[in-house]
């Protein structure tokens, strides 16, 4: 895992003894502009202080909590704090169990899962097994990880208040994997409720519970007393939650430069993205943070395979053969401190799964190509709608070079810059759009990339791609299923359902005074941050 903190250099925070190796790396790659580059210990900070509030401001704070009714994980970020799954992950990729306390494989696809004694919502209810299979219920309405979910259950049956046996039509070792996104709500709220109808009340397992929400307002989170704490370390997801602050304020500031200046300003603690431009002034400044976390965040075009132009697979091959990468994520991040050229779906930071199988025209600019694939597509200069934010760098960054090499390539791009909640919106309609700009995380399993599920805006119809993913689900052997998942990469470069950029690190300003042991925690997990009191 890459952390780099560039904090004054008076205080130097954040960076945990384990990854002091990986940081060593960007020191031998010269990543720092005045040539240094602060790799501080986590001893710098102390030890770990409770009290206090945590302000968290975000571009917008989620116009939906409930982590079932959005597929935006950015969305997430109020029920990672409050909600808790069965599994969960690290931010170095392991999963492990949360609300679980073991799955044993009974053979057969029949499984035993047992849940951890003595855990109660924050409502006073006991979390049972009658609330897993009414959360779980609902989770498999939901695209992605649950329609994956629901398409491998025969049946989820309630052995006891603490044991179930959860059957799959055929043996699958995701079955942990696929129910790291699937958090547990009491029956007497998620029983039966469709994921048309979002629940605005979040009342979950987690060290936090919902204060007060507001669409595009303050979300206020009080740690909840009665939580239930797992005795490990915590790591991202998995481990103890320490609930360090006394109370988490998410406040919705959308330009970047006022939560820089909120933060600089100690009005905020974690003032969220900050622009790469600010890195240096930010960190010469001494009165806030720069924290560049690891490269997780591929940057991305979907396009519309529903209908219009782009649904024409040689005008998305077209695309891809009019782009030069390099140039691309250098005008777009300024720096190549800040990202990676690289045509791999799951980064490298993810080892077990990054390939570049099926990557031989990622980054190989052909205008003869080109113009041979808009005569098959019988283009005509048409404009082609691109949807596309300010609110998030890693999706702005690379449309702005990208439109310029495609005029050169004769491909007219109508790049349509609006708010990121329209994006989102627009991008359910196939009308509307013809591509649009989003972010790949970095996930535990391919199986999880919402973006190879059909539900996906952007609708990927694939049998071959249908095909591979149950492959993918149901092989146990690791060998097998890399093997598998080159082979579903390589799809994804024959069919262009979607196009990476390159893979960007995610940058974020902090106040001083924060501290945590795991600085990947600060992309959306809160509950092991704390602020020094002195």
């Amino acid at each position: 895992m890459r952390h780099d903190v560039r904090p004054n250099r008076r205080v130097r925070r954040l960076i945990p003894l384990a990854a002091l190796a990986a940081a060593s790396a960007l020191v031998l790659s010269g990543c720092g502009a005045d040539g240094t580059t602060s790799t501080g210990s986590i001893s710098d900070g102390g030890e770990p202080q409770a009290g206090g509030t945590l302000t968290v401001a975000l571009s917008a704070t989620p116009s939906i909590i409930d982590p079932f009714a959005t597929s935006l994980q950015a969305d997430w970020v109020i029920a990672r704090q409050v909600c808790e799954p069965l599994f969960d992950v690290s931010t170095s990729f392991e999963i492990g169990p949360v609300l679980a306390k073991d799955l044993v494989d009974n053979g057969g696809g029949s499984y035993t899962l047992t849940l951890r004694d003595g855990v109660t919502f924050q409502d006073g209810e006991p979390f049972t097994s009658a609330d897993v299979i009414a959360s779980l219920n609902r989770y498999f309405l939901t695209p992605g990880n649950g329609s994956i979910l629901k398409s491998l259950t025969t049946s989820i049956e309630a052995v006891d208040d603490t044991t179930l046996t959860i059957t799959l039509n055929t043996p699958s070792p995701l079955l942990p994997t696929l129910l790291t996104t699937a958090y547990m709500m009491p029956a007497s709220v998620v029983k039966d409720r469709p994921i048309t109808d979002p629940v605005s009340d979040l009342v979950c397992t987690g060290p936090y519970k919902l204060t007060s929400y507001a669409a595009d307002g303050d979300v206020v989170l009080d740690r909840w007393d009665g939580y239930k704490k797992l005795d490990t370390p915590g790591d991202g997801g998995l481990g103890a939650k320490n609930a360090y602050a006394d109370q988490i304020v998410f406040t919705p500031m959308p330009e970047a430069s006022t939560r820089r200046q909120a933060t600089e300003a100690g009005q905020v603690d974690i003032g969220g993205s900050l622009s790469y431009d600010d890195y240096d002034s930010v960190s010469s400044g001494g009165v806030a943070q720069a924290v560049l976390l690891s490269p997780t965040s591929g940057s991305t075009v979907v396009f519309n395979k529903a209908q219009g132009i782009m649904s024409n697979v040689a005008m998305r091959q077209a695309f891809l053969a009019a782009l030069n990468m390099d140039d691309i994520m250098l005008a777009a991040f300024g720096n190549p401190e800040f990202y990676s050229v690289d045509g791999s779906i799951i980064p490298e930071v993810n080892s077990t799964w990054a390939t570049d199988a099926g990557t031989e025209n990622y980054n190989k600019p052909d205008l003869d190509r080109v113009k041979k694939l808009l005569d098959e597509a019988g283009y005509k200069g048409e404009p082609i709608r691109w949807l596309t934010t300010k609110e998030d760098p890693s999706w702005y960054g690379p449309s702005l070079p990208a439109q310029q090499q495609l005029k050169e390539a004769g491909i007219n791009i109508d790049l349509q810059v609006i708010d990121r909640a329209s994006v989102i919106q627009l991008r359910t309609d196939p009308t509307a759009f013809d591509l649009f700009s989003s972010g790949i995380p970095t996930y535990a399993d391919p199986v999880l990339l919402p973006y190879l599920q059909q539900t996906f805006p952007g609708t990927w119809v694939s049998p071959d791609r249908d095909a591979l993913l149950a492959k993918l689900s149901t092989e146990s052997d690791p060998a097998a299923r890399k093997a598998t998942w080159e082979q579903l990469q390589t799809l994804v470069y024959e069919d262009l359902p979607f196009l990476k950029f390159g893979t960007s690190r995610p940058l974020l300003i902090t106040a001083n005074r924060v501290h945590t042991e795991h600085p990947d925690e600060l992309a959306g997990w809160y509950y092991n941050t704390w602020l020094d009191q002195s």
